[in-house]
């Protein structure tokens, strides 16, 4: 996520510069032989830009609108999440029963809040489809991360365990079914997020919000000196790429954002809500806890 106050130029301008190059070629080229080489026709003033650029601005702001909601969403399903993970945590530690003699209730009770940041984690490397296993292994051990290595879904199989460990705290431990009811429910939310992550992940924006906007943007930044060329004459260049400059970039924010889980820097930041939930679930658990990530350069991850 960009957290600074401005973009770096070395940044946009090589998602730009190709693009706006070919459009200022164009541009001069019409310029030139209208106005050295006295190519009168290529003038067309009756050309409808005002009202072309006016339907097409609209066009790009529903776009853009679609893809931040894509966003947004996303950015909120992780804040749930936060929330959700410290419900859990403190569920675990204030309403399964403890026994201070018996340490088996204890070292449940930390496994379920353990299992619960391996989830978020596990959660993070699936949405962006990289192999968590490098960082479960800290606290799990072989055997459980053998049995992960053959689900297709991480996180699904670590909230299994979860629940068996909830249904275990009842059978053994004296877990009042209501109480078990109470932790379930917020397995169930987290589960909900889950899918909430998934949905957006699996279903991108319809393939005609990306072809059709970039087909029109880049036709009518084509036509722009045609349309302007008589008035301005050799300033068509400046005039054209200034406002070509406009309509690619509206195109360009919508297609940057409307996919938050791809590693990049316009992502959700998830791997800085995994940290902060890892630190306030092994605080909860009296545990030392790493460091908060800090943006980098400007960028959060």
């Amino acid at each position: 996520m960009i957290v600074r106050d401005h973009l770096p130029w070395f940044r946009v301008w090589p998602q730009l510069s190709r693009q706006l190059v070919l459009l200022f070629v164009l541009d001069t080229t019409v310029a030139v032989l209208y106005v050295v080489g006295g190519a009168t026709f290529l003038a067309v003033p009756s050309l409808p830009l005002g009202m072309v650029g006016s339907a097409l601005s609209i066009f790009l702001a529903f776009r853009t609108s679609s893809a931040y909601d894509r966003w947004w969403e996303a950015r909120a399903l992780w804040g749930r999440l936060v929330n959700l993970s410290r419900t859990l945590a403190r569920q675990a530690l204030t309403l399964i029963p403890a026994d201070h003699r018996n340490d088996q209730t204890r070292a449940l009770q930390r496994r379920l809040v353990l299992l619960q940041i391996c989830y978020v984690h596990a959660l993070r490397c699936h949405l962006r489809q990289q192999m968590p296993f490098a960082e479960l292994r800290q606290w799990l051990d072989a055997e459980t991360i053998a049995q992960l290595r053959q689900q297709a879904n991480v996180p699904a199989a670590l909230l299994l365990m979860m629940a068996e460990l909830l249904r275990d705290a009842h059978e053994r431990h004296g877990l009042d079914p209501i109480m078990w009811a109470a932790i379930d429910r917020t397995l169930t939310d987290i589960t909900d997020v889950q899918g909430g992550c998934e949905r957006i992940k699996n279903t991108p924006m319809p393939k005609q919000y990306d072809y059709f906007p970039r087909l029109l943007v880049s036709f009518f930044c084509a036509l722009l000196p045609f349309g302007l060329v008589e008035g301005l004459g050799l300033l068509t260049p400046i005039a054209s790429s200034s406002l070509s400059l406009i309509f690619i970039t509206l195109d360009r924010i919508g297609r940057e954002i409307e996919q938050p889980f791809e590693n990049t820097v316009q992502d959700t930041p998830m791997t800085s809500l995994s940290r902060t939930i890892e630190i306030n679930l092994r605080q909860t658990l009296g545990e030392r806890a790493p460091r908060e990530l800090y943006p980098v350069s400007g960028f959060l991850y």
